[in-house]
């Protein structure tokens, strides 16, 4: 594994502040706050900050202020539209890559997100589910449309994450990837790819009604 710099530890310092809320969407932020708040100097922090605003996390406004980039509901539909597509594609070489051991771990990072979900740790349970579709890129293959995906759901992300935050723990989300396990170790890609259109296609209805809940968090 590649040694992590200064720089890319404050970087994802700062990242997972974002994508977890814990610094909130249109939050004025400045580079001397950030180093102040994460122990670390000025440069890399400005260095995070540019690399932030290249991912749509932070706005700099020029002559004024720089935040954190509030939360776009037309970038989540580009986000989707990305995320789906490469999930439903990916299914076929799974499928073939997957072996007993692949299995295996999936079911190990369910059992994580059941005692999350009973510990009420949202941050847990989230990680977890990213896990969970990691796992399913990796063994495809596809190791680079998955890096697509972390790269360019910034929306998404923080959409997913506040909406699990405020409506709670659904323990439906967990019967789908105990589906899609249960696929796998059948070998049954058509059943894996229901389950997983199904489980795409859910939790719109919660979704459309965040920004109304969170006006401060999105876009007009």
């Amino acid at each position: 594994m590649p040694n992590v710099t200064l720089n890319d530890r404050v970087y994802r310092k700062i990242k997972d502040d974002i994508m977890y809320l814990v610094l909130e969407p249109g939050l004025a932020v400045s580079v001397q706050k950030l180093a102040d708040t994460y122990g670390s100097s000025r440069t890399p922090v400005r260095e995070a900050v540019v690399r932030l605003q290249q991912e749509d996390l932070v706005h700099i406004y020029p002559q004024a202020r720089t935040a954190v980039s509030l939360i776009s509901m037309d970038r989540i539909q580009e986000e989707r539209f990305i995320c789906n597509s490469l999930e439903l594609s990916m299914v076929d070489s799974f499928i073939k890559n997957c072996s007993p051991l692949v299995v295996d771990t999936l079911e190990n990072v369910i059992g994580i997100q059941h005692r999350a979900m009973e510990r009420q740790n949202f941050r847990e349970f989230f990680d977890m589910g990213n896990r969970f579709q990691r796992i399913l890129f990796e063994t495809a293959g596809q190791r680079l449309a998955w890096k697509i995906i972390e790269s360019s759901n910034s929306h998404y992300s923080r959409l997913r994450y506040l909406s699990l935050r405020h409506y709670g723990f659904d323990p439906k989300v967990l019967q789908d990837d105990e589906a899609i396990m249960y696929a796998a170790r059948q070998r049954d890609e058509d059943g894996m790819r229901k389950v997983l259109s199904k489980h795409l296609s859910k939790g719109q209805e919660n979704i459309v009604g965040l920004p109304r809940l969170y006006p401060n968090y999105f876009t007009e």
